[in-house]
This record gives structure tokens, C-alpha cells and sequence, in this order.
């Protein structure tokens, strides 16, 4: 079986069949072993969902995300593959990405790591270069602006040019409006509760000092647009700087991707920073596209392999049960 492997500094995401993919939290938890356990069970490893509630409610547990700052968390990230691929019922083969600036050490590190532990080979790409191939473009410059990080990639004919890491994420968008929501309204709210309210428009909500206080998204939204107008300006000028002097053939189409791009204005102001370079497209899922272009990779690499094994397991099997089959009439006739 093939996995595509997208593990973000925010959100996991992983699919073994190109279409349908899980999407859960990039968070680990170690904890001490809890007073009770009601479910018979003693757990010092929490990921996901659960490793979120846990990191909220639990005390003395080290929480974890598997990229920081652009550099890789070797344990973290293997914990949150062992659990993708669990979820997914085992890999023989599984195709990730990292960040376009990890060292050599950090990649030979994790690929490794991955084969030992999980008992599969391993494909490693830059992270961008999933969107790319789900959109099955072979050349072309990809923007993959995730929590922690902007990763931008170069490709001509499936060969790797250049590419950067930026320490920018909308985590810096975030921040910028968790700062004027503490000014304005006397509350903090977190990563999540921002996304909710940004994306779905949920309002938000304390108690706070006897009163019930909610933030709306029309509260925030001058705010918001100031800032995103800034940020956009900072990655348009490095993704720009990165560009220059390429022939227009590879630039023909920018494309725009990562959980970010999804942030209201974001790809409007990317088109308006880049009307005058190129035409930037967006995939149809920004969140997802990276596992599904790894998976769609690792199966046109290594697909007739896999089909191989399964197809002689499916034989193996067959023939398995017929032997059964015949010696279980064997008996009857006894």
C-alpha cells in the first residue's frame, strides 16, 4: 500500500488512495502516567485530537509539534507517521515532504528513521512539490504557505531548481490579531478559535470578569485586512527575489497552496502582487493537495510494484482458502 504524507507544523494529513485523505492536528503529547485510567489502559503518548484535549486539560505533559521554525522534530514527526499509518491500516511505501530547507542531515535523519520504524520504503520531496503534481504540472513555481513557515519550490520538468523557507506562517497573522483582540476586548484566543473565526465565522467568546464577551468577525476585520496587506507584502517580495532572472516559460503559472491561501484576501492579494509576473492559480483543495500529489507521485514511481504484491498476496490468499476448502470436505467425508 502507498501513503501520501503531508506533515504540517498545524495539520497531518494522509490518504492511501489519492482521494479520500484524514486530516488531524500536528500534536504530540508525552505525559506522566494518569492517577486512573478507566479504560484499562496506560497511555504516555497522545496524538492528534486527542493529543490537543490532553495538552489542555493534563498537567506535566511536553507537548510537541513535528516542524518548528522550519526545522524538523525527529521523534515528533515519527510519532505522527506511526499514527497516520496505523490510521490507514500499514504502508509499504510512503511519500513525504519537508520543508525545502531542511538540511541533508535532518532529511537522511527522518527518511531513515521512517524505513526503521515503520518497516516501508521511503520517497522524501519538497514540501510544495505535492501541489504541484496533483495539478500535474511538471514546471512551475509553487507557494506553500503553512502555519509555522512559506515554503516556495522551482521545478523545470519534474528537476528541482531552487526553492527557500520562509519563517513566516499565518502564524504571524495570528499573532498580530490575537495582540488586538487582547487590546480590544481584554481576552486572548487561540490558533483554532482564529481559524474558526476567520474561515467559518464563528464568533468567539470569555467569561471574563462576570460578563459573557464575544468576538465577531466584523470586528476584526479593518484590523485584519491591515495586517494580511502587510504580511502578503513581506513572501511576495521573497518569492519575487527567488524569481528573478527566470525564464517566463517556468512561471507561466504560479500556483498557491497550504491551509494559508484558504485565509480571507490572501489569494487576492497574492493575484494582485503577481498580475504583472504571472497568472496564480490555487488547487481545488489548498489544505490536502500535498498528500494527494505525493501519493499520485510515489504511485506513478513505484504503483506496478504495489500492484505486483498485491495482486500475489490476492493469489496467495486464493489459494490459501481453496487448500482449506478441500480439507475441510476431506473431513466431512470422514
Amino acid at each position: 500500500m502507498i501513503i501520501g504524507l503531508d506533515v504540517g507544523t498545524n495539520l497531518t494529513k494522509a490518504t492511501n488512495d489519492g482521494s479520500k485523505v484524514i486530516v488531524f492536528p500536528s500534536l504530540v503529547v508525552y505525559g506522566e502516567e494518569k492517577d486512573w485510567s478507566l479504560k484499562g489502559e496506560n497511555k504516555k503518548v497522545y496524538i492528534g485530537e486527542e493529543a490537543m484535549i490532553v495538552s489542555q486539560t493534563m498537567e506535566n505533559v511536553e507537548v510537541l509539534r513535528p516542524i518548528h521554525e522550519g526545522r524538523v522534530m525527529h521523534q515528533s514527526y515519527i510519532e505522527i507517521a506511526r499514527y497516520a499509518v496505523d490510521v490507514l491500516g500499514g504502508a509499504k511505501i510512503i511519500a513525504t515532504g519537508l520543508p525545502v530547507k531542511s538540511s541533508k542531515k535532518e532529511r537522511d535523519n527522518v527518511s531513515n528513521s521512517l524505513r526503521k520504524a515503520l518497516n516501508c520504503e521511503v520517497i522524501l520531496l519538497p514540501q510544495p512539490v505535492g501541489s504541484l503534481i496533483h495539478m500535474g504540472k511538471k514546471t512551475g513555481v509553487c507557494v506553500d504557505i503553512g502555519f509555522g513557515t512559506t515554503d516556495v519550490v522551482v521545478l523545470f520538468d519534474m528537476e528541482y531548481l531552487k526553492g527557500d523557507t520562509m519563517l513566516v506562517g499565518i502564524d504571524d497573522i495570528y499573532s498580530s490579531l490575537e495582540l488586538f483582540i487582547r487590546n480590544e476586548f481584554g481576552i486572548s484566543i487561540t490558533p483554532e478559535e482564529m481559524a474558526k473565526l476567520l474561515l467559518d465565522g464563528k464568533e468567539v467568546g470569555r467569561i471574563r470578569g462576570g460578563k459573557r464577551i464575544v468576538v465577531r468577525k466584523e470586528d476584526v476585520m479593518q484590523s485584519y485586512e491591515e495586517i494580511v496587506k502587510g504580511w502578503v507584502d513581506r513572501v511576495a517580495s521573497r518569492v519575487k527575489m527567488l524569481l528573478e532572472g527566470l525564464s517566463t516559460s517556468i512561471v507561466e503559472n504560479l500556483v498557491l497552496t497550504g491551509g494559508g491561501s484558504l485565509l480571507p484576501m490572501v489569494y487576492e492579494e497574492f493575484q494582485r502582487e503577481f498580475e504583472d509576473i504571472a497568472s496564480v492559480v490555487r488547487p481545488d483543495d489548498p489544505i490536502t493537495a500535498n498528500a494527494k500529489g505525493f501519493y499520485k507521485l510515489a504511485k506513478m514511481v513505484k504503483g506496478e510494484t504495489v500492484e505486483e504484491e498485491r495482486k500475489s498476496t490476492e493469489k496467495e490468499e486464493k489459494k490459501t482458502a481453496e487448500k482449506e476448502e478441500q480439507e475441510e470436505k476431506k473431513g466431512k467425508r470422514r
